[in-house]
């Protein structure tokens, strides 16, 4: 007879997937509806970045083209990384960077700062949990690991 114990995935099988489904989907829709549009289309890349040097008058005003660079490098290649799962941290803060000053540029001028907030979150996560075991980054470093033991 089959215990109840045996129907129930494993823990640690679960958090893996919820991992995998936290990577995947948020960074889908973030290269979808947000990175796509802004990495292929250079002119828009000042307007990107003086979301962030605004909030240092007219200090970096030479520095808006690479900062939009910047932010369209988070939300499109860096995003691709996350889904992957390689250099899935390092990525991560780069995006929950990107989604935090978007917050503020809609806090401070026009619109809503909440899906930059709820971006924000979900790659803070990320961040702070890792990529889990179905990513490649598990995949080059475990094996690695494997090997000097």
């Amino acid at each position: 007879m089959i215990s109840f114990k045996e129907i129930l995935i494993p823990r640690q099988k679960l958090q893996d997937v919820s991992l995998f489904t936290l990577r995947f989907l948020p960074s889908y829709y973030m290269i979808a509806n947000h990175g796509w549009k802004k990495i292929t289309n250079p002119e828009k890349w000042e307007r990107y970045g003086k979301f962030f040097t605004k909030y240092f008058g007219d200090n970096l005003d030479f520095a808006n083209i690479p900062f939009g660079f910047m932010a369209s490098f988070s939300e499109s290649i860096c995003a691709v990384m996350v889904l992957l799962g390689i250099l899935t941290q390092p990525a991560s803060i780069l995006i929950a960077f990107t989604m935090f000053v978007a917050a503020l540029h809609h806090i401070t001028g026009t619109g809503s700062p909440e899906n930059a907030l709820v971006f924000f979150s979900i790659y803070t996560t990320i961040t702070l949990a890792g990529p889990g075991r179905y990513s490649l980054d598990s995949f080059i470093f475990l094996r690695n690991e494997n090997k000097t033991l």
